[in-house]
């Protein structure tokens, strides 16, 4: 890709009107890294304006998901996940072209496919400016990591939809999105995941800490309300249980 055509700068500073070319690493507390690129940071931002919920934390939550992967590419990981910018779903990809199981619905309407087109070619310069600041703060080692051990997201019906196939994940905010954790990362440090540049580190924010430390899965939280459940509905039964007891001896 070209950084011409991309919008993309090259100046070595942290300003939002150019993709720094200095950039941090994601990195895991068992040694594994990937380098961020000036691509990752324009994909990024696209999908993040594009997409709803707490923008710090979708951006954290596609740092994650690649840490989670060890994927090769920041820029794929977003581009698979997050439907604005995804691929397939363009009016030519495999959703939406004629043909596609969703071609002709409200998933692949012309107002989303017109979106979709405009989020997969938005140049830098035409990224809203808190946008462009919030990626370049992650990609730089600024921004504080809100969500510590999440590596999904989606709506309140599709996520509720997610947890009830998926017990072992755990919801961290709820914020427009809900941003979960996978039952494999429930197990993770809050500070599994950093981001540095230099001697700068860029980990869990205080918010992050409390949140990490109150997560519960899912699966843990309705095996929770059965017990009270079934414990109330015993405890009704041994006093139903007495009274009839009681009331045979008068």
């Amino acid at each position: 890709m070209s950084y011409a055509m991309a919008g993309l700068g090259q100046a070595d500073d942290v300003s939002i009107e150019t993709i720094p070319s200095r950039l941090g690493q994601i990195r895991r507390k068992d040694g594994w890294s990937y380098q961020l690129t000036p691509e990752d940071v324009l994909w990024l931002a696209r999908s993040v304006q594009h997409e709803s919920g707490n923008h710090a934390a979708t951006a954290w939550t596609y740092a994650q998901l690649l840490a989670w992967r060890r994927g090769r590419s920041l820029m794929r990981t977003v581009m698979a996940h997050s439907q604005p910018v995804n691929p397939i779903w363009r009016r030519d990809g495999e959703k939406c072209q004629p043909g596609g199981p969703y071609h002709g619905r409200d998933e692949c309407a012309e107002r989303r496919l017109a979106t979709r087109d405009r989020a997969a070619t938005m140049p830098w310069s035409e990224i809203r400016p808190q946008i462009r600041q919030i990626v370049v703060d992650l990609a730089t080692a600024k921004l504080p990591n809100p969500v510590p051990r999440a590596v999904n997201f989606a709506n309140a019906p599709v996520t509720s939809r997610y947890l009830l196939r998926h017990p072992s994940s755990a919801v961290v905010l709820r914020e427009g999105n809900w941003y979960i954790t996978e039952g494999p990362t429930n197990s993770w440090p809050a500070d599994f995941v950093t981001i540095s540049l230099g001697e700068r580190e860029a980990g869990p924010s205080a918010a992050g800490l409390v949140r990490a430390a109150s997560t519960i899965s899912f699966g843990t939280q309705v095996v929770g309300a059965s017990l009270l459940v079934g414990a109330g509905a015993f405890a009704w039964w041994a006093y139903s249980k007495r009274k009839v007891r009681r009331n045979r001896r008068r």
